[in-house]
């Protein structure tokens, strides 16, 4: 009964004695059959093996390995060689410097010697009767202000055609009615395809020799091209010209012609029963003139 009870510590006694052996002779305590295998990773932080070892082995070995020096912080922020700028890619940077600018091409020479510009104040106006059925016979008036252009002058007073242009801005057109306007814009002139009506002078008859220093009324008639939508007909102009001898002019002058002439739709509204074939075409204006 006696050496039942002790043969227990006998057996650990003799057990721990081998294994010093063992460990003394430089072998290995075989790892027991249960516990994994070892890995290469690196030992997990004291936090993290604090949470694997108060948890089931079952849910240990469903759990994600843990984070490597490769996931760290540092070592993904790091800089490596494939991140670092190359050649290649320097060349590609945007210069800091902007390209060289073109160069201005030259002004075309003139032969000018004097310009007649037109100014603020000049008003472009047609006026065309109608009858209509409320009132009888009636003037149409229509006017702009948005006119623009020159007349360019050699040393004896001449025009010069290549360098003068006036041009009025038809779809800016008014009367007193917006429904005759609509109809002018969009079949009578055609504004959207033919946005201007030009005039290009080619003579002035009735000016003094020397246009720069002009003083008192000249009563002229102007000849030139005068272009409504795609039709283009030489006109005369019969106007009068102030000269106050302080390098401005203001005038008026004005010419006549018909709706076939140039192609065109006579307005056609309800009210209206009948528009006249003639059109007046009128120009007040003022202006500077600069000797060159």
């Amino acid at each position: 009964m006696t050496l039942h009870r002790l043969a227990p510590p006998l057996v650990v006694i003799v057990a721990l004695a081998l294994v010093a052996l063992v460990v003394a002779c430089g072998g290995e305590t075989p790892a027991p059959a249960s516990a994994p295998a070892p890995t290469a990773e690196p030992p997990v932080p004291t936090s993290s093996a604090a949470t694997a070892t108060s948890a089931p082995p079952a849910a240990a070995a469903t759990e994600p390995p843990a984070a490597t020096d490769a996931m760290s912080p540092t070592a993904v922020m790091a800089p490596t060689a494939a991140m670092a700028p190359t050649a290649a890619m320097a060349a590609t940077e945007v210069p800091t410097e902007a390209p060289p600018e073109p160069p201005t091409p030259e002004a075309m020479p003139s032969d000018a010697a004097a310009i007649f510009t037109l100014g603020e104040g000049t008003i472009a106006r047609y006026r065309v009767e109608e009858e209509l059925a409320n009132t009888g016979f009636f003037v149409a008036v229509g006017e702009t202000q948005d006119v623009a252009g020159s007349i360019a002058f050699d040393a004896d007073g001449g025009v010069l055609a290549d360098e003068s242009r006036i041009a009025v801005q038809a779809a800016t057109l008014r009367t007193d009615s917006g429904r005759r306007d609509g109809f002018v814009r969009n079949r009578t002139l055609e504004t959207d395809t033919y946005p201007e009506v030009v005039f290009v002078p080619t003579s002035i008859d009735g000016l003094p020799d020397t246009i720069a220093d002009a003083s008192g009324r000249a009563r002229v008639n102007i000849t030139g091209d005068l272009t409504i939508k795609d039709q283009t007909r030489e006109v005369v102009w019969d106007g009068e010209i102030d000269f106050p001898g302080d390098g401005t002019a203001a005038g008026s002058m004005a010419v006549e012609f018909t709706f076939e002439d140039f192609g065109m739709t006579k307005p056609s509204v309800v009210i209206v029963i009948s528009v006249d074939d003639t059109i007046r075409l009128e120009l007040d204006f003022v202006g500077t003139i600069t000797a060159q």
